[in-house]
């Protein structure tokens, strides 16, 4: 059995919602990213460290430009109206098209934390998962821990299905992963944005 024919997302298409704008992330992002993957309060449920320099995040947004030109992802960089820096790093990578399935990830900086704005956004970039890179499954990996990010996730529908014992390392410590998957079928037309 063939998979279906390989998409590449360039350019990436922007998505807008009634407060923000998401665009395809550019070098010139990676001050303005730092202060996200830079942050030990941010990283502390991702499971890595935090960058320890524009230097480092330039070359994570090398890796990632790259892997979105080889059909391999969609990131985007969260921005307010008219504000072109970044507040938030998000998308849809670790994408196998053979199999229609990519893992969902997001951060977003400290002081945008308790409004909403994820709320507002995910289901923009799950719908465009669904549609456009036409995923059949969408996981998320979230350290059981971080309770407001399991409660988004399961209020777009993603269902937990299994906990990875000791599968990350968060500040020097092995902490679980939960998995999380949401179907193409289970999204459905009426979740649409």
């Amino acid at each position: 059995m063939s998979g279906p024919p390989h998409v590449v997302l360039e350019p990436l298409q922007a998505l807008a919602t009634a407060r923000t704008r998401l665009r395809a992330p550019v070098l010139e992002d990676a001050p303005a990213l730092l202060a996200l993957y830079g942050d030990p309060e941010v990283m502390r449920y991702v499971g890595q460290d935090p960058t320890p320099g524009v230097g480092p995040m330039r070359e994570k947004l090398v890796r990632d430009l790259e892997a979105q030109r080889r059909g391999e992802s969609a990131r985007w960089v969260l921005t307010f109206p008219g504000q072109p820096q970044a507040v938030g790093y998000l998308g849809l990578f670790q994408w196998s098209q053979r199999e229609r399935r990519a893992e969902l990830g997001y951060l977003l900086a400290k002081p945008w934390w308790g409004q909403g704005l994820m709320r507002e956004v995910l289901p923009h970039v799950v719908h465009f998962g669904f549609t456009v890179m036409r995923l059949h499954r969408v996981e998320a990996r979230v350290d059981p821990r971080n309770a407001g990010s399991l409660r988004l996730l399961q209020r777009l529908g993603f269902r937990q299905e299994g906990l990875l014992r000791d599968a990350a390392l968060s500040e020097g410590a092995y902490c679980d992963t939960a998995l999380l998957g949401l179907l193409e079928d289970e999204w459905g037309a009426a979740r649409a944005p």
